[in-house]
């Protein structure tokens, strides 16, 4: 196998691979005789000979890559109209969306890895744009905001730990969305939405050339409105999850002499939607996951941010210079939870509101120095530096309209907590590759990661019966880590390969934003680190104009001081994480790629299948509500039986320049718990999506449905609430380039 982004041809492939068969009898067929075709692709559309990835921070073809990476193009996100991060996640082997409602709460969980997890906690995915780490706070910060997702070119997948390369957190491995970048030449796009819950979407981008060859400038903003919903008021019957968002990016790219390539981007969003009380079925109120009784109030999201970013490109004579840099600030208000629907009060007198705000920034900048040679050698050197500061102000407060005021226990809820968050991070990172012979590649990759956090709590609380009153208090929690990856990887032929690895991967320590009064000892909590072990086999085949592309990697890895999310006390219902001892973790994936001409028009798959297990080692613990519970032997959480991924499409020209196309995707999970003490079983749900329409040069008319038979299952439970998928929509949508 080699290690850099030479292009190899293809060969034919005999026979079809299932997911069950072993590495050994797929390695088996991979030796065919030599094809060629002519195109190289980035990032993964349905036909062609290459698919390139930066899984290792350079350019590489997805075969060269000794781990298990998932591509999904710019035409697979617009057949399937991926526009969240429920969308992308759900094409993902192996991966799971963690959601609580509203968007701003998702987490992205890789190979079971995301069980601990609060709204400001480090999360276990890697959350990368345009090579950049993008993580950090609440409000969104272990995911992607829709400003995240606008105007993409790809998103890749790194499936398992990437602490050598990517560096913290990217425990279960890492995510990296691409954007489009300024290009030669005038052109641009429009877009114009409808759904069935009276949502409205529109979208539009310009590229143009200031000074040809040199200056290209790039501008584009989308805007969305819903004004209806699926949860509603059952005192008024009106829908309660409308939602509000737009933003903005412009972006400009030089060309400073032959060598030199500069791209400059400034962008900004606001989006104003339903809060976390607001989208919660609570059990002891609600009839339905979708009907709501009892609320006082309408929880309102407010997030509004704004980032900057830069990227630097120099060639050398066999290297290649690259400096990134990226600034962001983000305001989050959550204004007039509804505390009493939370905890399931329902009376008119009661009004209990909670409100949280915060103010983010983050800073970054990553100088990295790569090979380019032909050669047997390859190598990367790099640092990096990062920082963010989080303020956080959070109040709850209430009234009874009574001659008898609030309950001790309610008066116990009441307080007002501030709180700042400090990061200082800097690693020094590297990798080297040597090819032992024309087909066995040794590659060793390591990081060195310091990584300072300070925090800074105060509660007040003037109750002089329920005072839990806090003085300023500091934490600090600094963490050193050496995280090496090795990997061998062998050509079987000049399409197929198998690989083994071992990586490490680092998810650091912080501390539980509302510390609880009896536990002060657990505010702080330590880092986790994890050991995996991974062999797979890939390859890429064509015979005539069909393209298949397979892929397989099993694995087990090892957990030490796991967080866990807890609740510890009995008369405390705020979350805590909490290090609980070891775990390990083990599955498979498997995808299959296929195109293939068929009937006049063309035909293409994409097939992901996996499995994850995992037991909490022996001695393992957790404290729960006042109470040590033995976790020894039990299920990780979030890992699944099963995880599918299937999708298909096909087009075929109909008349003068125009096509039409459909395209199905199916997406199943089932097994596993949400929780350390396997006491709540996750739900299993079938998901399908359909689209079709037509399209011509310049022009697209598309149809879809979303979850078309309605299936609606939980996501989540916290304290006596439910959280639900989305149910069935359906809409269409017209674009048009030039």
């Amino acid at each position: 196998m080699i290690v850099n982004s030479r292009i190899k041809p293809m060969c034919s492939i005999k026979s079809a691979t299932k997911a069950s068969v072993s590495i050994a009898a797929i390695a088996a067929i991979m030796c065919t005789p030599v094809f060629a075709q002519s195109e190289t692709l980035r990032g993964g559309a349905y036909g062609g000979d290459q698919i390139i990835v930066q899984a290792r921070k350079r350019d590489e073809a997805i075969e060269d890559v000794p781990s298990s990476v998932t591509a999904l193009s710019f035409d697979a996100i617009e057949d399937l109209i991926m526009e969240d991060v429920a969308d992308i996640v759900r094409q993902i082997p192996g991966g799971i969306l963690i959601a609580s409602g509203p968007d701003y709460l998702d987490d992205i969980a890789l190979r079971g890895q995301g069980g601990g997890r609060l709204g400001v906690s480090e999360s276990t995915t890697g959350i990368y744009k345009d090579g950049m780490f993008i993580a950090g706070g609440g409000f969104g910060g272990r995911s992607y905001s829709r400003i995240d997702l606008f105007d993409l070119d790809r998103v890749e997948v790194y499936r398992g730990p990437q602490g050598a390369l990517y560096g913290r957190n990217a425990v279960g491995g890492a995510i990296n969305v691409l954007t489009k970048a300024p290009e030669d030449g005038f052109g641009g796009f429009l877009k114009a939405g409808y759904n069935s819950v009276e949502r409205y979407n529109i979208e539009g981008v310009v590229n143009a050339p200031l000074v040809a060859d040199k200056l290209n400038i790039r501008i584009g903003g989308y805007y969305s409105e819903q004004n209806d919903g699926f949860y509603t008021d059952d005192a008024t019957g009106e829908a309660i999850d409308l939602y509000e968002d737009w933003g903005m990016r412009g972006s400009l790219g030089a060309a400073l002499g032959a060598d030199t390539n500069v791209i400059l981007a400034v962008e900004h969003s606001r989006s104003e939607a339903p809060g976390f009380g607001t989208l919660g079925q609570n059990l002891t109120l609600d009839p339905d996951p979708f009907t709501r009784i009892g609320l006082s109030d309408f929880d309102t999201v407010i997030i509004e941010q704004t980032s900057v970013s830069g990227r630097l490109t120099h060639a050398f004579s066999g290297a290649e210079l690259t400096i990134l840099g990226n600034y962001k600030t983000r305001d989050g208000d959550r204004i007039n939870g509804d505390l009493d629907h939370f905890i399931g009060f329902n009376s008119p007198a009661l009004r209990l509101l909670d409100t949280l705000t915060e103010d983010f920034s983050r800073h970054g900048v990553e100088v990295r120095l790569t090979s380019v040679n032909d050669g047997p050698l390859t190598w990367l050197a790099g640092a990096d530096y990062q920082g963010f500061q989080s303020d956080n102000f959070t109040e709850r407060t209430g009234t009874l309209l009574g001659p008898f005021g609030l309950s001790a226990a309610l008066r116990a809820l009441l307080r007002t907590d501030i709180s700042t968050e400090e990061l200082s991070s800097y690693s020094f990172f590297g990798l080297l590759g040597y090819d032992l012979t024309d087909r066995l590649n040794l590659t060793v990759e390591a990081r060195v990661q310091v990584d300072d956090k300070d925090f800074l709590f105060e509660r007040m609380d003037p109750d002089p019966l329920t005072d839990e009153t806090i003085a300023p208090t500091t934490f600090d929690e600094k963490s050193t880590r050496f995280l090496p990856t090795a990997s061998l990887a062998y050509e079987l032929s000049d399409d197929a390969s198998i690989y083994a690895r071992v990586a490490t991967g680092y998810r650091p320590g912080g501390f539980n934003p509302f510390p609880t009064v009896g536990f002060f000892n657990q505010t702080a909590y330590d880092p986790e680190d994890i050991v995996s072990y991974e062999a797979g086999v890939k390859g890429s085949f064509q015979s005539g104009d069909v393209t298949i592309r397979p892929q397989l990697a099993v694995y087990y890895s090892e957990t030490d001081d796991v967080q866990s999310v807890t609740n510890l006390s009995a008369t405390n219902s705020i979350f805590s994480l909490q290090n609980v001892g070891g775990n390990n973790v083990y599955g498979f994936e498997f995808e299959l790629q296929a195109y293939t001409p068929l009937w006049g028009g063309e035909f293409f798959t994409n097939l992901g299948a996996s499995a994850t297990d995992g037991e909490f080692d022996e001695g393992t613990d957790i404290l729960f509500l006042g109470s040590t519970i033995d976790l020894s032997g039990l299920r990780v959480p979030r890992t699944r039986d099963y995880i599918i991924n299937v999708h298909t499409g096909y087009s075929h020209p109909i008349g003068r320049s125009v096509d039409g196309f459909i395209s199905f995707s199916f997406q199943a999970e089932g097994g596993g718990f949400d929780n350390a003490t396997n006491t709540r079983e996750s739900e299993g749900y079938e998901i399908i999506d359909l689209s079709a329409g037509l399209r011509g040069e310049h022009w697209r008319l598309d149809g879809y449905v979303k979850n078309l038979t309605d299936d609606v299952y939980r996501l989540v439970e916290v304290n006596n609430n439910n959280f639900y998928n989305a149910p069935r929509s359906y809409g269409v949508r017209l674009s048009a380039d030039w």
